[in-house]
């Protein structure tokens, strides 16, 4: 036994900093520097609006505005005839392409921002979908920008903590 070596020293690594983060944690510096006004989120709407699969968009939201203003032309329709129901046509589908798009947009910006900014499960779907830009509010430069699913936003995160 004295003539057998012993088991080969197990070599000491050093783990940066980084790797002993959680998500979790750089979620919370996420909303940190969000409140404090350090980045900002910015919404691609036609995104987040017009895809099914959209984790932050329901259909119902735009039929809100829809059968509403559909039930309106067809008794103007009715009532007043075709003249006039083909103006309330026109006049509803511009009303709904301004005042209803921009509701829904809100609406959206809204959600995001009560809801997917409490829950990282949620902000993961999110992210994983696209249609989300994270922007630094002091560097303008496109070190200052991050957006979904291409690029990591925990990374991000670090960056913008490490050179505060």
């Amino acid at each position: 036994m004295a003539g057998r070596p012993g088991p080969p020293p197990v070599p000491e690594v050093a783990i940066p900093p980084e790797a002993a983060e959680t998500a979790d944690e750089l979620f919370r510096r996420l909303r940190r520097l969000y409140a404090e006004g350090r980045i900002a989120i910015d919404l691609d709407n036609k995104r987040l609006t017009q895809h099914i699969d959209s984790p932050v968009s329901f259909e119902a939201w735009g039929n809100q505005w829809v059968y509403p203003l559909l039930a309106l032309t067809c008794a103007l329709w009715w009532r007043f005839g075709w003249k006039v129901g083909a103006g309330a046509a026109v006049a509803s589908v511009l009303l709904y392409l301004t005042l209803g798009k921009a509701f829904l947009h809100r609406r959206i910006e809204r959600r995001v921002r009560e809801q997917v900014l409490e829950d990282i499960v949620h902000w993961r779907k999110l992210w994983s979908f696209g249609g989300v830009t994270l922007r630094s509010t002091a560097d303008s430069a496109n070190d200052g920008i991050c957006a979904s699913p291409r690029d990591n936003w925990m990374e991000f995160v670090r960056r913008l903590t490490k050179s505060a």
